[in-house]
């Protein structure tokens, strides 16, 4: 292992990369920093993140951090491979495996990466699988390139626990660019349908969405025709080039016969976008000579469709490079083709333009504040509130009912739900009253909940309606996975993971809290420190698993017995623990340590021990909990159970808490020197 990992331990560096993912909203960052820890946690060059797509079979370097990162390295984020062509990832990829190469094995070694290993001056890398629900998204490289190295079986199983963090990063990352695609989407259908609304004139329309189809989808030029079909014609309506000329804004009005374009009258009578490019052998005579008249690389071809019938063609067109236009982008195109279409047949369209302005803004900005919510309880008012607003309804008329509520809410799941949850798609009814509306929240093959939608006095939803409720509640899902996975991250920053306790850190953040609150209003603070007694020699006697389980069960006794939310129980550190004991007076600890016997005692059945006369208050809390320990039995102890030495301080006696530390301390090294198994009071 690296200098870095000799510092930390595996749980603490795991935590790190767990914590960068909430480090910043901005997840191309999280990535960085995940791919930084990895590489310094092993004392390495360089660590590069890939991302796989099954579907197409390719490989994405999302992002690399290296010790000194050079301008090719920034260059070669980005690049796509298809996966033929790294043979040495099939079986990172493809079987889920951790995959090691040695420039100086070149015998065992790929050709292919060989050679890339010498050209990029690599000398060993190590690719780790990232699995998410069970399925491969990408991988990790580490590289070393200072000198010759091989991966222990120690390093591959502390990437393996590392690749579980990034495989959550890969994910998160996944999911936030596809809310952005969205968003930029929805601002595009947005800004163009603001711009349609402002207009009266069809010119002055058309005009405006060939200007916003050019900036949605970055083209140099975009053209409108419009469709006259009783006289099989189209007509050159509207015109819109970054760098305009005057032999375009001529043809403004030119009508051309359908019958002469055959590549056109095809398109729009099987209502399908067709993606012209000139080099392609394949194309129509009259599109070629067309597009090389015009100079003219790449045509994408809009029908502009009003309830299935043609009434024109949106053509966006590349002239400096051939472009393939992306899924993403043709849909986008689409929605925009069709928001021309309605504004060439039908003047009413635009009179309910301003609600639906008013919706999508709301679902842009709704999708913003989920996105950025990191709270369950912020996700689900949230979401309430958008529903409703869409419809002009209460936020009491939206219902979430969340899977970790279903034994309180079995009952409120009727046959809507239930079919709901079956079908994993939105389900409706109308009534005498209104229309009810069921959407599942699905997260993978599991469905979470229903969010459900009663609207008085109204009929059925639309498809466009419930569209945008299947929108808000996915991303509510997506931002209840995400606050669902800071919660855990939170919890394991805080925690000790073999007993349970909190931790060293957290324990000094409360003891601060505390100590400060007790001077502030004159409340008692009291401290307890307790080590196993001679537990390194259990531990040489019995082993480390053995010893594993005392720690365990002594946290186990504390945390069962201390009360609930005032009472802090941590792991200090090895075998010993503290037990901080906010506004207590010593009266009051005494009273706790009775409890704690009773309790135990009857917890594991054994004897109520009878109580030591009452002396020092103090002293008689840490008796009581020392025997509550010595009473529990543990498997493998001597006599069947372990003992504990106490040190006993109490504020206001320290004047700050690393004072009130050290008195606890000096009480438990003196009951230690005075024979262990014991109780001392600090001051004494």
């Amino acid at each position: 292992m690296g200098r870095h990992a000799a510092a930390k331990s595996h749980h603490e560096i795991a935590c790190e990369v767990g914590a960068a993912l909430t480090s910043s909203l901005a997840l191309e960052e999280a990535l960085e920093g995940v791919a930084r820890r990895i590489a310094e946690a092993l004392d390495l060059w360089e660590c590069d993140l890939y991302e796989y797509y099954p579907e197409s079979e390719t490989i994405v370097a999302t992002t690399a951090w290296a010790r000194e990162m050079t301008q090719e390295d920034h260059d070669w984020i980005g690049t796509v491979w298809s996966l033929a062509d790294r043979p040495s990832y099939h079986r990172v990829l493809l079987e889920g495996v951790v995959d090691e190469s040695y420039a100086d094995a070149e015998e065992e070694a790929d050709a292919l990466d060989y050679q890339l290993m010498e050209q990029w001056g690599e000398l060993a890398t190590l690719s780790v699988p990232l699995v998410f629900e069970e399925r491969v998204i990408g991988c990790f490289t580490l590289i070393e390139k200072r000198e010759g190295r091989r991966f222990s079986e120690a390093d591959k199983a502390f990437t393996r626990l590392l690749a579980v963090p990034a495989a959550v990063a890969v994910h998160n990352a996944r999911v936030f660019r596809r809310q952005e695609d969205q968003e930029r989407q929805l601002a595009s259908l947005l800004d163009s349908s603001r711009a349609l609304t402002s207009a009266v004139v069809l010119e002055d329309i058309l005009n405006v969405v060939c200007r916003e189809a050019a900036s949605a989808l970055e083209t140099a030029e975009t053209v409108i025709y419009e469709y006259d079909a009783p006289r099989e014609t189209l007509v050159f309506r509207a015109i819109y080039q970054v760098e305009p000329t005057e032999d375009a804004v001529a043809q403004i009005g030119a009508e051309y016969d359908v019958d002469t374009r055959p590549g056109d009258r095809e398109m729009l009578s099987s209502g399908q976008i067709v993606e012209d490019r000139v080099s392609d052998p394949a194309l129509d005579p009259y599109a070629r000579e067309s597009m090389g008249m015009w100079g003219e690389k790449t045509c994408l071809n809009v029908p502009l469709l009003f309830e299935g019938s043609p009434v024109g063609e949106l053509i966006l067109i590349e002239n400096d490079r051939e472009r393939h236009f992306t899924p993403d982008e043709t849909e986008l195109a689409r929605a925009l083709g069709e928001q021309a279409a309605v504004a060439i047949v039908h003047a009413r369209f635009y009179l309910g333009q301003e609600e639906q302005n008013r919706r999508l803004l709301a679902l842009l900005e709704t999708s913003r504040s989920l996105a950025a919510s990191l709270d369950a309880e912020t996700v689900i008012r949230d979401t309430r509130a958008a529903i409703s607003a869409l419809f002009g309804a209460s936020a009491e008329a939206v219902t979430v009912t969340l899977r970790e509520e279903d034994d309180h809410s079995a009952g409120q799941l009727d046959a809507l739900h239930r079919a709901a949850i079956v079908d994993r798609t939105p389900v409706q009814e109308t009534t005498e009253t209104g229309a009810r509306l069921v959407a599942p929240l699905t997260a993978g093959d599991e469905v979470e909940g229903c969010v459900e939608l009663c609207v008085v006095d109204r009929g059925p939803f639309g498809d466009e309606d419930v569209e945008m409720v299947q929108i808000l509640v996915s991303q509510a899902t997506a931002a209840l996975a995400n606050a669902r996975l800071y919660r855990t991250v939170q919890e394991q920053a805080i925690t000790d993971g073999l007993t349970g306790l909190y931790n060293h850190r957290y324990f000094y953040e409360r003891l601060a809290q505390e100590f400060a609150r007790a001077q502030r209003y004159g409340l008692p603070l009291s401290l307890l420190m307790l080590d196993i007694d001679d537990f390194k020699v259990f531990n040489d006697t019995h082993g480390h698993p053995a010893g594993d389980l005392v720690l365990a069960e002594v946290g186990r006794v504390l945390v069962t017995q201390l009360r609930r939310d005032v009472d802090v129980a941590a792991r200090y550190g090895g075998e010993e623990f503290v037990v901080l004991l906010p506004n207590t007076t010593r009266d009051g600890a005494q009273v706790v340590g009775d409890r704690l016997v009773r309790e135990v005692a009857a917890l594991d059945g054994l004897p109520g021990a009878a109580s030591p006369a009452r002396g020092d208050d103090a002293r008689a809390v840490g008796e009581r909990l020392r025997l509550a320990i010595a009473t529990t039995a543990v498997p493998g102890a001597q006599n069947g159970s372990v003992t504990v030495s106490v040190g006993a301080a109490a504020h206001p006696a320290a004047a700050d808490p690393d004072e009130l530390v050290r008195a606890a301390d000096k009480a438990l090294y003196l009951a230690k020197r005075m024979g262990k198994n014991r109780v001392e009071v600090f001051g004494d």
